[in-house]
């Protein structure tokens, strides 16, 4: 028996095919050339758009393109987070250098003398705008990320970022050679 499509699925069909395009484009700037993951992208924010078709049919075209978008670009970051390991994302002993890297820094074997109490502890100390960013970065956020979650201009994230590596390899700096003179570390 062949079922007959109602004038709301024939619509959504019509509406899906004509988006299909624009949500690839997009899908593929954000996930580069991994055409596997593009596809699942959009068949997520169609089937998204199917649930919320009854919505959707009173929007406008440039909004429902809109919301599309949107929601493309939101469950892409969401599998981006998903995907990023715990360790990579705390900050502890084992990857506190990775913050930390730069041409004129310390030694690891330096960073193994802070605990991560005291780690917490230093970044606690930073004024807000240099401790919000610091974490974030550590998060693995991009500067822009940083920026827009800050309302700050890209620069002056990276500025912001600078100033925090430099008080905190300041103020463990000292703490972690003392201890390591001592023998403690």
């Amino acid at each position: 028996m062949k079922e007959e499509l109602d004038s709301s699925d024939m619509e959504y069909a019509v509406f899906a095919i004509r988006q299909q395009p624009i949500l690839v484009a997009v899908a593929r700037n954000l996930c580069g050339r991994n055409a596997s993951d593009c596809a699942d992208l959009v068949q997520d924010v169609l089937l998204r758009a199917l649930l919320k078709w009854d919505m959707l049919q009173s929007w406008t075209e440039p909004e429902r393109r809109a919301w599309l978008v949107r929601v493309l670009h939101n469950r892409f970051l969401d599998q981006c987070r998903r995907s990023r390991s715990e360790a990579a994302t705390v900050i502890n002993l084992g990857n506190v250098h990775k913050l930390f890297e730069e041409p004129d820094a310390p030694d690891l074997e330096l960073w193994e003398c802070i605990t991560e109490a005291e780690l917490r502890q230093a970044v606690a100390t930073l004024p807000y705008n240099l401790r919000r960013t610091f974490e974030m970065h550590s998060e693995g956020l991009r500067h822009a990320e940083i920026g827009r979650h800050l309302g700050a201009p890209v620069g002056t994230v990276g500025t912001w970022l600078f100033h925090a590596r430099h008080r905190l390899r300041d103020q463990l700096r000292g703490m972690a050679e003392a201890r390591r003179k001592r023998g403690n570390g």
